[in-house]
C-alpha cells in the first residue's frame, strides 16, 4: 500500500494528473488530490478516467477539487454505457470529496460486478446520468450533492414507442449475475431532467433478476418527473425487488414524489410473476401533482404482485393525490392481468385536498383490456382530519377487477367510477 499524492502545482506532487497517477496505482493505494481543476485542456486528463480496482481516490475538498469533463461523451441507451462517463469506477475502488462535472453523457459510471463506494462529492452538469450503475455488486452513495444533471434532455426511442426519458441524478440498472444491492443514504439532489433516483431492470435482461435498495434520508428536489422510480421489470418475468425507502425529503418534483411500477413492459417480453416488496417509511413528500404511486403493472403484464407497507409518511399539498394504489393500469389492445397490490397503510399524515387516497383495481384507456387485477388494502390509524370530507375513495375501476379495503377505524367511501379519468 502506498499514498500517491496530486497535483497540478506543488513541486513535491507524484503525478501532475489523476491519470498519471492511476496508470502507477496498485490495489489499495490511495491517491490523494490537492485542490485544483482537473481536465483535457488544464492538466491532460485521458478520459474517462478509470480508477483501477481496489484503489481509492480522495479529494482535498469537493469544492476545491474539480474534474471536469469539458462537454465529453454524449448519452448512450440500448446499450447504456458506463464508459461515457468522466469517472469511471472499478470492483473495490472509492470515490470521495471531488466534484465531477460538465460531462456530455454520465458523471460516473460503475461497470457490471464491481462493488463500489461515492462519498462527499458533488455531481453535476452532466448531460445524461450523475451516476450510473450498470448491475453492481453493490454500491454505496453517501453524503453526495447532485444538481442540474440530463442537460441533454435525451429522450430514447423504445420498441413499444412508449416514452422515455434519461437524465436522473443516480441511474441503477439490475443484471443477471449480480447481487444489484444499492445503499444510498444522506444526498441531495437538485433539479433533473428525469427522477432524482431510478432502480429499474431492463427488457433485455434474462429472467430472475433479484436486486435490493435502502434508500434513506435523502432530500430530493424539483426533478422534472419524480423522485423516486422504482420497477421490478421493464420486460423480464420472475424478478424480485426489495426496497426500504425511510426518511427521506421529497420536495417540489414535477409529477410524483415517489412512484412504484411493478411491471411495464418497454419491449416484446411480457413481464409476468414478479414480486416487489417495499417499505415505504417516514418520508416526508410535498407539492407533487401525486405524492405516492403504487401499480400492480403499467401496459401488458401478468402475476405481478406489490407488496408494500406505507407507515408513518407526511404527505402535503399535492395538487391529484397523496397516494394512489392501483392494481393494473391497461393501455390499448393488450392483456393486463392478475395483477395484484397488498397494502397496509398506516400512522401517515395526509394534509391537503380531498381525496388524498385512491384505491382502484384497474384503469385504463378506451381500448386497453383488463381484468382480475386487485388491490387489497388495510388501513387504520391515519391521520385525515386535513385531507378534506372525502379522504379515501376506493373503486374497482373497470370491470372484471377490484378493490378491497379492510379498514380499523378510518372511514372510506366507494365509488362505482373510474378515479383515476
Amino acid at each position: 500500500m502506498k499514498t500517491i499524492f496530486v497535483s497540478p502545482h506543488a513541486a513535491g506532487a507524484d503525478a501532475r494528473s489523476l491519470s498519471e497517477a492511476l496508470q502507477h496505482a496498485q490495489p489499495d493505494d490511495v491517491v490523494l488530490v490537492e485542490p485544483g481543476h482537473y481536465s483535457p485542456s488544464l492538466t491532460g486528463e485521458r478520459l474517462p478516467i478509470t480508477i483501477p480496482s481496489g484503489v481509492r481516490v480522495q479529494g482535498a475538498t469537493r469544492e476545491e477539487c474539480i474534474i471536469d469533463g469539458e462537454g465529453h461523451f454524449s448519452p448512450s441507451f440500448h446499450p447504456i454505457r458506463p464508459e461515457q462517463s468522466v469517472v469511471v469506477l472499478t470492483d473495490g475502488t472509492s470515490l470521495s470529496g471531488v466534484t465531477v462535472t460538465q460531462g456530455g453523457g454520465h458523471g460516473i459510471g460503475v461497470p457490471p460486478s464491481a462493488s463500489v463506494t461515492v462519498r462527499s462529492c458533488t455531481i453535476s452538469n452532466h448531460g445524461d446520468h450523475g451516476i450510473f450503475l450498470c448491475g453492481v455488486t453493490a454500491a454505496v452513495i453517501t453524503d453526495c450533492e447532485f444538481s442540474d444533471n440530463g442537460l441533454e434532455r435525451f429522450e430514447p426511442s423504445l420498441p413499444r414507442g412508449t416514452g422515455a426519458r434519461q437524465g436522473h441524478h443516480i441511474f441503477a440498472e439490475a443484471r443477471a449475475g449480480q447481487r444489484n444491492h444499492l445503499f444510498v443514504t444522506d444526498n441531495t439532489m437538485r433539479r433533473c431532467f428525469a427522477d432524482g433516483l431510478a432502480f429499474i431492470c431492463f427488457f433485455p435482461e434474462p429472467d430472475a433478476v433479484a436486486f435490493d435498495a435502502t434508500i434513506l434520508r435523502n432530500t430530493i428536489e424539483d426533478c422534472e418527473r419524480g423522485g423516486l422510480l422504482f420497477s421490478c421489470s421493464f420486460g423480464p418475468s420472475s424478478n424480485r425487488q426489495s426496497l426500504t425507502v425511510a426518511d427521506n425529503t421529497l420536495r417540489g418534483n414535477k409529477q410524483f414524489g415517489l412512484n412504484i411500477l411493478t411491471a411495464i413492459p418497454l419491449a416484446d417480453k411480457v413481464p409476468q410473476h414478479g414480486q416487489l416488496t417495499a417499505l415505504l417509511s417516514g418520508n416526508t413528500i410535498t407539492n407533487s401533482p401525486v405524492g405516492i404511486a403504487i401499480h400492480g403493472a403499467l401496459g401488458e403484464a401478468r402475476h405481478n404482485t406489490c407488496r408494500v407497507v406505507i407507515d408513518r409518511n407526511k404527505i402535503a399539498d399535492w395538487k391529484a393525490h397523496a397516494l394512489r394504489l392501483v392494481g393494473g393500469s391497461g393501455l390499448d389492445n393488450v392483456e393486463t392481468t392478475d395483477n395484484e397490490v397488498v397494502a397496509m397503510l398506516s400512522r401517515n399524515v395526509f394534509n391537503g385536498k380531498s381525496p388524498a387516497v385512491v384505491i382502484q383495481g384497474a384503469g385504463g384507456t378506451a381500448h386497453s383490456h383488463t381484468s382480475r387485477n386487485t388491490v387489497t388494502a388495510r388501513v387504520l390509524a391515519n391521520d385525515l382530519d386535513s385531507a378534506g370530507d372525502q379522504p379515501i375513495l376506493a373503486s374497482n375501476g373497470r370491470p372484471d377487477n377490484r378493490a378491497e379495503v379492510q379498514a380499523a377505524g378510518d372511514s372510506y367511501i366507494r365509488r362505482d367510477e373510474d378515479l383515476l379519468g
